[in-house]
């Protein structure tokens, strides 16, 4: 989607991934963060797949969309081109809560969103930053694994 432009299948992989997370124990309200892109100003933009993802989410489920509670501080490079270690280096101390975060995350289910799932790095990054915030429990819903994480067994 993201690497060969076809951006209008955020939506529909949208719905497919409203449908996986029908099996997780979501509570009421649950809140859906996207893992967020440096420096992005609109989080409307059709073309960020967890982005769009935690807006159909949060309608399905009655939720609330987390986009701008998780920020993403610095420039990195592309996780694809990067070794495993390069990668939890890359993303090590690069997110942090918005000013507001704690209060609309303490206490509740909390679901990090993004496209793909390779070594698990951004995920720890992220829920490593989320759990600052005492959330009732923190999931993460993903549409798809890397060959190499379904060989590790995550």
């Amino acid at each position: 989607m993201k690497v060969q432009g076809e951006y209008q299948l955020a939506r529909q992989l949208s719905g497919m991934l409203t449908k996986l997370a029908q099996a997780l124990p979501l509570g009421d309200r649950p809140v859906f963060v996207p893992i967020p892109r440096f420096g992005a100003r609109d989080e409307r933009d059709p073309r960020h797949f967890p982005h769009v993802a935690c807006r159909t989410l949060s309608v399905e489920f009655d939720g609330d969309s987390g986009s701008g509670l998780l920020l993403k501080t610095r420039r990195t490079p592309l996780q694809t081109q990067l070794s495993d270690m390069e990668r939890l280096k890359n993303v090590d101390s690069v997110f942090e809560l918005s000013s507001h975060a704690a209060d609309q995350l303490r206490g509740r289910t909390v679901v990090i969103v993004d496209d793909v799932l390779t070594t698990g790095a951004t995920v720890c990054a992220a829920t490593n930053v989320i759990l600052q915030a005492r959330p009732h429990h923190c999931l993460y819903l993903t549409l798809a694994r890397s060959r190499a994480t379904i060989r590790s067994g995550l």
